[in-house]
């Protein structure tokens, strides 16, 4: 087969090799440049987006978390059991609470999947208007976009 090849290359006339091997160089080019440096750039460019969305978020749930810490309640009309109270307001914003552990004047959550929005709408429904102050709050992010899993979420009623 090679010695077909250099024949047949041997066959060609000057003019023809030089076109041949200009035309050889561009295509490697074009290979490299498309087939690897642009895919390259690419997934550069993208996973870049994504990070800075990443700190975006992270800075926006740092954020939002301090908030829900520091608000003092503002009107307490709430009367029941810290349990009471998170029974009663969770299903407004679909929240499914995995584990549940009551104490004297606190209570620990686990959640497995909740959406991050829902979940600080009812911890800001919680601490505004029932007047339970978050104590701990440790999340992550799910599988999910726009999810969230809790891990511990500790809730005080003073």
């Amino acid at each position: 087969m090679k010695d077909k090849a250099l024949n047949y290359w041997h066959g060609l006339k000057d003019q023809e090799q030089r076109l041949l091997l200009i035309a050889g160089i561009v295509f490697v080019f074009f290979v490299l440049v498309m087939g690897i440096i642009k895919p390259l750039n690419e997934g550069l460019e993208k996973a870049s987006k994504e990070r800075q969305q990443q700190i975006e978020l992270v800075a926006w749930v740092d954020e939002s978390v301090a908030k829900l810490k520091a608000g003092a309640p503002k009107q307490v009309s709430s009367s029941g059991s810290i349990s009471q109270v998170v029974n009663s307001t969770r299903g407004r914003y679909n929240i499914t609470i995995s584990k549940m552990q009551p104490t004297d004047n606190s209570l620990r959550l686990t959640i497995d999947s909740v959406e991050f929005n829902k979940l600080i709408s009812w911890l800001d429904e919680l601490v505004q208007r029932h007047g339970v102050l978050v104590e701990n709050l440790e999340l992550s992010q799910d599988t999910q976009p726009g999810f969230v899993r809790i891990s511990r979420l500790v809730l005080e009623k003073p």
